[in-house]
């Protein structure tokens, strides 16, 4: 952690090491998140990419 905080200046890692183990939810509702949003944002660019080539 010491290696990361010297190569971003300003960003404290040590924040990151805790003692308590990962469960299934703290690993699952982040990705199902990640996909709502990645799944909107796609959405959103194939409509602007529709209506910019003028497919309406």
């Amino acid at each position: 952690m010491n290696f990361m905080n010297a190569l971003f200046h300003g960003l404290d890692f040590r924040r990151l090491q805790t003692d308590q183990p990962f469960s299934w939810w703290s690993v699952t509702y982040p990705a199902i998140v990640f996909a709502v949003w990645f799944f909107a944002a796609g959405a959103f660019f194939a409509w602007l990419q529709n209506m910019l080539k003028g497919d309406n």
